[in-house]
């Protein structure tokens, strides 16, 4: 895979900046003012240490009448950071902690709070304010996490200025039971994935309500307690597979072997050895190993599920 240091340059990321998605990890690279003619592409700068991870998908628009198809470039860095940085568009899940007039002071469970205002809510108006007290959980998105300022989020979802399944996370007691539990980063991000089947795999069982924060919180709700604790069994017997017995005893060991992760991933991935040489086909199995990761089979699951 294509690894990359805080401050290596990832040159010719897209055409331009309409056309590139930056992700976490990573920042349009500062243009020197002395030079007149700006570089070809867009070129991006490293602020993480970690795997270089892309995706390309095809838009379609209408320009004057006439269908065209531009492509989007996402980038990436995935790391094995332990403490969650925020960034812009992320779905995170945070706890309110204080009330304004004008906003709330939610806690992101890491060393960032965010600012919520009270009109990002779905029908919020001058008079009609929603009415979340101190300690409600909420499923929101980032908006803006600038270095100098607490980052902004948001329960409105900007295409449709729906709510879109954000908002307070509540449930009535008659209705169910909700808890919340803590997985990895890394974890985290794979269950965002839409190829990542875990959470389906475990609604064949019982019904169940989920929303997955990438800043490492994972809100179930389901019938009643059982069932709730079952989903939190399955979530750390799948994260810790994902981590790996041996991914946490490499740090004390510092072997150099020990210490790539990869090479202790299914047998699979030797027989996609020759794609992986191009850089393309490194990230393309980086895509592939994070869709994979915390997967667990229909034996463990249920076996998790039944105990």
């Amino acid at each position: 895979m294509v690894t990359v240091l805080p401050g290596d340059t990832v040159p010719d990321t897209g055409p331009s900046y309409e056309q590139v998605k930056v992700g976490p990890g990573l920042l349009p690279t500062p243009q020197d003012a002395n030079i007149k003619d700006e570089p070809a592409g867009v070129s991006l700068t490293a602020i993480r240490g970690g795997a270089l991870g892309h995706v390309e998908a095809q838009k379609r628009l209408k320009v004057k009448g006439e269908k065209q198809v531009l492509s989007q470039h996402g980038w990436w860095v995935e790391s094995a950071g332990r403490r969650y940085v925020p960034s812009a568009n992320d779905h995170v899940i945070g706890q309110v902690t204080n009330r304004g007039t004008e906003s709330y002071t939610v806690s992101l469970f890491s060393a960032h709070s965010a600012t919520l205002p009270v009109l990002a809510f779905e029908g919020a108006s001058r008079r009609t304010r929603p009415n979340i007290s101190i300690g409600a959980i909420v499923y929101a998105r980032i908006v803006s996490a600038p270095m100098w300022a607490e980052p902004e989020i948001t329960c409105v979802d900007p295409v449709t200025s729906k709510s879109g399944g954000l908002g307070e996370l509540r449930v009535d007691p008659k209705e169910g039971v909700a808890m919340l539990w803590p997985v990895s980063l890394p974890f985290a991000q794979s269950l965002t994935r839409p190829g990542h089947t875990l959470l389906s795999r475990i609604a064949e069982h019982f019904p169940l309500e989920v929303a997955v924060g990438v800043n490492g919180l994972v809100w179930c709700r389901t019938a009643n307690a059982e069932q709730a604790v079952a989903v939190g069994k399955v979530l750390q017997a799948a994260d810790k597979a994902a981590l790996g017995a041996r991914a946490r005893t490499r740090a004390s060991t510092g072997d150099e072997d020990e210490m790539d992760v990869d090479k202790h991933e299914d047998d699979q991935d030797e027989d996609d050895e020759d794609e992986t040489h191009t850089p393309d086909g490194e990230m393309r199995s980086l895509n592939a190993r994070i869709s994979r990761r915390g997967q667990l089979s229909e034996h463990e699951i249920a076996r998790f599920l039944t105990m």
